[in-house]
C-alpha cells in the first residue's frame, strides 16, 4: 500500500445507537501511514465511534469507507479485530455468572485458554461464518510467538473462566493479534493491567505499528498515548473537540497538566486507624484448585476503621483474597477466617455478612445484568444482589440518586445499564457500593476506565466517606494515582504470598 494513501474515510456520517442519532455529519480521514489515539472523557463517543468502524452501530447518514479491503469479496469484521472490556464478557459465555469461578466442580467442562486461542476458533468471523481453511503450522508458530510475546504461557492451561480480569484482557489481547487484523481497534486497552505488563505492552504496541499494523486506540484524558501513535481525535458529548497531530497534543496536555498540578489541594488529611475491632481475621488461609496454590499461607488482620492497599501483579490472588471475605468463594469454610468477629462457618448466613460489606470489582461490572436500568443498579447495593429483584422507594431510592448525582449519572438514572460507557458502568457501581453507608467498603479498581475528571470526584468521595474513623477501606488498584488519601496500610502480594504488609510509609 502506497504511503500517504486513504486507509479509512468518514464523510458527512451519522451513526445510529438505538433510538438516537450521533456524531452527526462526521468528517474524518485515516491515512494510511497514520495511527489514532480517540481522546475524551467518560461519556464522550469513544466506545460508539469504535463499534461504528467495527461495523456493530449502523451507519445512517453519509458514508463510511475502508480503502483497505478486497471491494465485494470482504467484510470489515474479517479484517478488524476490536478488543474491549465486554470482550471479556463473549469469552466467559453469556450463561456464565460471578460465583461460578469459585467453584471448580461446575468448570470441569469450561474452555481453557489454550483451547480459546486454536485456529478454528480465533477465525470465526461471527457465529454464523466459520472460515474453512487453516494455515496449520504458520498459525501454530504466530500463536508461539504471540504466547511468549504477552507472557501468558502459564495461562494455557486455566479455565477461561479462572481468569482474573487482567489475564482476561491479556487473552483477548492474543487473541485479536492472532487473527493478523489490517486494522486493531483498542478500547481503553491499559486499564486492569499491572505497571510491569502495562510498560511491556505499550512497547508490543509500538512494535506493531512498526509491522505495519495499523492501529486504532481509545483512552481517557489521564491515559499514555504510546509513541507509535501519530495522530488524535478529542472527542466531548459526541462531536469532535480537536484533529491533531501527537506531538501537538502531548504539548498542550502537559501545559494544562502543569498548571493543574501547581494548583492542586489536598483532598483531605490522612486518617488514623480506628478502634482496634477486628473486622477480618485470617490465619494460614490457602486456596487451590485443581492442586495448584492460588493463596498460600496468609496471615492478615484488618482493624475496624483501617483503610487499607490491596497490591499486587495480575494474578498475584488479590480477587481470590477479595472472594473470601465477600463469602463467594466455598474455600472459606475451609480455613480459619473470622468476619466481624465472627468465625465463617459457624452459622451465619452469607447475606448477613453481605449486609455489611459494599463492594465494586471489573468481575461485578461483568456479569451484572445489562438490561438493568442506571437506578436499578444503584438501589441493588441495598439488597446485595447482582440485579434489582425488589422494590426500592422511599428514603432508599432518594439515597441512591443521591450518590448517582455525585458521579453525574443522575440525569441518566432511567438508561439501560448497557447504554453506558465502560467508565459510566464503574461509576453506577460506585454508587451501588456506597448507597447503603456499609462497615466495610471493598473496592477492587475502581477506577479502572475514570477520566481525569471522574477520578479525582470518586476519590474525594471515598475520602469523604473514610473520615468516619470507624469506616474500614480495602482498596485495590495497580495504580498509585488512584490511592486515596486515606490509606493507612498496605499488602502486596506476589504469586499467592504476603510479600509487604503493615503501615503505609509517607
Amino acid at each position: 500500500m502506497a504511503k500517504g494513501k486513504d486507509f479509512i474515510t468518514f464523510e458527512n456520517v451519522s451513526v445510529r445507537l438505538q433510538e438516537k442519532v450521533l456524531f452527526q455529519n462526521l468528517d474524518w480521514k485515516i491515512k494510511d501511514d497514520e495511527h489514532w489515539a480517540v481522546i475524551g472523557p467518560n461519556g464522550s463517543g469513544k466506545s460508539v465511534l469504535l463499534k461504528a468502524i467495527y461495523g456493530l452501530l449502523p451507519v445512517v447518514k453519509g458514508e463510511l469507507a475502508y480503502h483497505f479491503l478486497d471491494e465485494h469479496r470482504e467484510s470489515p469484521q474479517e479484517k478488524i479485530a476490536y478488543v474491549t472490556f465486554d470482550t471479556q464478557r463473549s469469552v466467559l459465555g453469556m450463561e456464565a455468572f460471578y460465583q461460578e469461578r469459585w467453584n471448580p466442580s461446575l468448570n470441569e467442562d469450561k474452555t481453557t485458554v489454550s483451547d480459546y486461542l486454536e485456529e478454528k476458533d480465533v477465525k470465526r468471523v461471527s457465529r454464523f461464518h466459520v472460515v474453512e481453511t487453516y494455515a496449520g503450522k504458520d498459525f501454530q508458530k504466530r500463536r508461539y510467538r504471540v504466547v511468549r510475546l504477552l507472557g501468558i504461557q502459564k495461562l494455557l492451561t486455566k479455565k477461561v473462566v479462572e481468569l482474573s480480569n487482567g489475564e482476561r484482557r491479556k487473552v483477548t489481547l492474543a487473541r485479536a493479534l492472532l487473527k493478523e487484523p489490517k486494522l486493531l481497534i483498542l478500547d481503553n486497552p491499559l486499564a486492569g493491567l499491572d505497571a510491569d505488563f502495562k510498560n511491556k505492552f505499550i512497547k508490543i504496541l509500538e512494535n506493531l505499528i512498526k509491522e505495519k499494523m495499523h492501529l486504532i486506540v481509545a483512552l481517557t484524558n489521564r491515559d499514555l498515548i504510546p509513541k507509535g501513535i501519530t495522530h488524535v481525535l478529542a472527542l466531548n458529548d459526541f462531536k469532535v473537540a480537536q484533529k491533531t497531530t501527537r506531538k501537538e497534543f502531548m504539548n498542550v496536555a502537559y501545559r494544562k497538566r502543569s498548571s493543574a498540578i501547581s494548583n492542586m489541594s489536598p483532598r483531605s488529611k490522612k486518617l488514623k486507624g480506628g478502634s482496634r475491632e477486628s473486622v477480618v481475621e485470617m490465619k494460614n488461609v490457602n486456596v487451590s484448585y485443581n492442586y495448584r496454590p492460588i493463596l498460600q499461607n496468609i496471615d492478615w488482620i484488618v482493624k475496624k476503621g483501617q483503610k487499607w492497599a490491596l497490591l499486587g501483579p495480575n494474578g498475584a490472588g488479590k480477587t481470590t483474597l477479595l472472594s473470601l471475605i465477600l463469602s463467594d468463594n466455598p474455600q472459606a469454610y475451609a480455613n480459619e477466617i473470622r468476619l466481624f468477629g465472627r468465625r465463617r462457618g459457624s452459622g451465619e448466613s452469607i447475606w448477613e455478612i453481605k449486609k455489611k460489606i459494599g463492594w465494586v470489582s471489573p468481575e461485578l461490572q461483568l456479569y451484572y445484568p445489562r438490561d438493568a436500568s442506571v437506578l436499578d443498579v444503584a438501589c441493588s447495593g441495598w439488597f446485595d444482589s447482582i440485579g434489582l429483584f425488589e422494590k426500592c422507594t422511599g428514603e432508599k431510592r432518594k439515597v441512591a440518586i443521591k450518590w448517582l448525582k455525585k458521579f453525574d449519572l443522575d440525569r441518566r438514572a432511567s438508561n439501560l445499564f448497557s447504554r453506558l460507557s465502560e467508565g459510566e458502568q464503574r461509576l453506577a457501581l460506585l454508587a451501588r457500593a456506597m448507597v447503603k453507608d456499609p462497615q466495610l467498603l471493598i473496592l477492587d479498581e475502581p477506577c479502572q476506565g475514570l477520566d481525569a475528571s471522574h477520578k479525582d470526584r470518586f476519590l474525594s468521595a471515598v475520602d469523604a466517606v473514610c473520615s468516619n474513623g470507624d469506616k474500614t477501606l480495602i482498596y485495590v488498584t495497580h495504580r498509585r494515582d488512584e490511592f486515596p488519601r486515606c490509606i493507612t496500610h498496605v499488602l502486596k502480594l506476589e504469586s499467592g504470598r504476603v510479600f509487604e504488609q503493615g503501615r503505609k510509609n509517607n
